[in-house]
């Protein structure tokens, strides 16, 4: 490989030197190294950016974790993780699932605090979740037996503080979900008011809630959208001298967000609701402007450019060891996507130990030979249901009664289109969705790529479970999170917010 010195990236680059070497020390040049005093840097390489920096340029001046949240519904950290992006550090998280909880804690180096075993008094040691620390305390139990006052004395005493600057929540959303039940009488379509209550509990700045795009047009009293403007009323509503929060918007167009306008190689669509504590006055909110695709500066992040550096893999087979040259990428959207996936952007935390070779949960599923001659006959693009039609109308009548099953599902067997950004990944993924090339599903790391978790992230639990049980298995764990660079999109507006209170709030005292 030939190298340039420092002068010459500065001159093919438009830097300064002395940027040009800084960014070398902070490993953010690929395949930089340093020889003697000197650094030398690959001929090929690509001039160093974050994929927002043009749209962002203040971010770089936002203090790292100078605000605070508590992340409810947590799920296994993937609004946590693009906060902690944007400078936002949560205290507190909230989350029922098992092994969701492991995977959380351990990504994120979380202390787990049991609830029940709290509350039956069966915690031998109860002050030692009280001393005071920087890990986020993990609640793991049930958000509804979570009482104000011990919100309250875990931030007090842990982290000698009254209020967060914003809750989190992203309530579970089968009820509201086109692929759900959607009944009307479900216990879980109220469980987004612990948002709310816990918001008011602590007098928080913000809050945020995120949900599904089939809330929008849920029935309540049969009549269709009706439960989606009833969660708007309620949380703007005011109940005595409790503080009150003002949505930024309810318009669709507006809440509505596109995972692929932000660097995600997904096609998901979130609806946010932003709030704002109504004791700040003339302080707005902006929902984030798209940075890829069309009306964005980057073209969308595709199949191709999040998975094809990724170690081949035969069927039930494992491999964790990385070893792709980024160095050789010239695509700069490419590039600085993988670069975060790797941890070059955004480093992972010590406790992980995670180095240029580290991989995880990179373990392709296996298939039945009847299944496998099925996905073989799967073109990119196609479905079980399209592939069907075609090989039907192409007069394959007697495959496809032989290796296709009675009930032809349009959801299932979707062979990615490396050209494209992924359709929407799900709970359901190992069984929707098939790699690009390879004749096999999805490995849990592939599925995590498609979100935009970082290949430092170590989901826990089992690989799969049959998806009635009450585990969640790695993939579900993937399907059911916010894609952190979706979040990391709204992190920084959050911050932009906060940024403004903070001015209000001094020149108000």
């Amino acid at each position: 490989m030939e190298y340039m010195s420092i002068k010459e990236a500065a001159a093919k680059w438009n830097l300064s030197r002395r940027r040009v070497q800084k960014l070398s020390s902070e490993d953010r040049i690929i395949g930089a190294k340093k020889i003697g005093n000197s650094w030398m840097i690959p001929i090929n390489s690509i001039k160093p950016i974050d994929g927002r920096t043009k749209k962002y340029k203040n971010e770089t001046h936002l203090p790292k974790k100078s605000y605070t949240s508590i992340d409810l519904f947590s799920g296994p950290g993937g609004l946590c993780t693009g906060f902690k992006w944007a400078g936002i550090r949560p205290l507190i998280a909230v989350e029922w699932s098992y092994w969701t909880v492991r995977t959380y804690s351990h990504s994120h180096d979380a202390d787990i605090f049991d609830l029940e075993l709290y509350l039956e008094g069966k915690i031998e040691d109860t002050e030692q979740y009280f001393q005071p620390s920087e890990k986020t305390l993990l609640i793991y139990g049930d958000i509804r037996k979570v009482e104000i006052s011990l919100i309250k004395k875990i931030l007090n005493e842990r982290f000698n503080v009254e209020s967060v600057d914003i809750v989190t929540g992203g309530a579970p959303c089968e009820s509201f979900s086109m692929a759900g039940s959607r009944k009307e009488k479900d216990d879980r379509n109220k469980l987004y008011q612990n948002i709310l209550r816990v918001s008011r509990g602590i007098d928080a700045k913000m809050l945020l809630f995120e949900n599904v795009k089939g809330l929008l047009s849920k029935k309540l009293n049969g009549i269709p959208g009706a439960m989606y403007k009833a969660i708007c009323k309620d949380f703007e509503s005011k109940v005595g001298n409790h503080p009150s929060f003002k949505l930024v918007s309810y318009d669709k167009n507006v809440v509505l967000l596109t995972a692929t306008n932000y660097g995600v190689p997904q096609v998901r669509e979130r609806l946010f609701l932003v709030g704002i504590n109504e004791k700040f006055e003339n302080v707005s909110f902006n929902y984030p402007e798209k940075t890829h695709g069309k009306d964005g500066i980057y073209p969308f992040v595709t199949v191709e450019d999040a998975l094809l550096d990724l170690p081949e893999l035969d069927m039930g087979v494992e491999n964790n060891v990385y070893n792709y040259d980024l160095a050789s990428i010239n695509d700069e959207k490419r590039c600085s996507f993988l670069r975060r996936m790797r941890g070059c952007l955004t480093m992972s935390s010590n406790h992980l130990h995670f180095t240029e070779f580290s991989l995880y949960n990179h373990k392709a599923p296996g298939h039945r030979k009847k299944m496998l001659r099925r996905i073989e006959s799967i073109l990119p693009g196609e479905s079980m249901k399209t592939a069907y039609n075609r090989l039907v109308a192409e007069g394959s009548q007697d495959f496809v009664d032989k290796y296709f099953p009675k009930t032809i599902y349009g959801s299932r067997n979707r062979r990615l289109d490396l050209t494209k950004p992924s359709f929407t990944v799900t709970s359901h993924c190992l069984d929707e969705m098939l790699h690009p090339i390879s004749h096999r599903g999805l490995s849990p790391r592939e599925a995590a790529r498609l979100q935009s978790f970082p290949d430092w992230y170590q989901f826990q639990g089992p690989y799969v479970k049959f998806h009635s049980d009450p585990e969640q298995d790695q993939y579900e764990q993937i399907g059911d999170a916010i894609p952190p660079l979706l979040a990391y999109a709204l992190g920084v507006e959050v911050c932009q917010t906060l940024e403004t209170i903070k001015s209000v709030s001094k020149n108000f005292n």
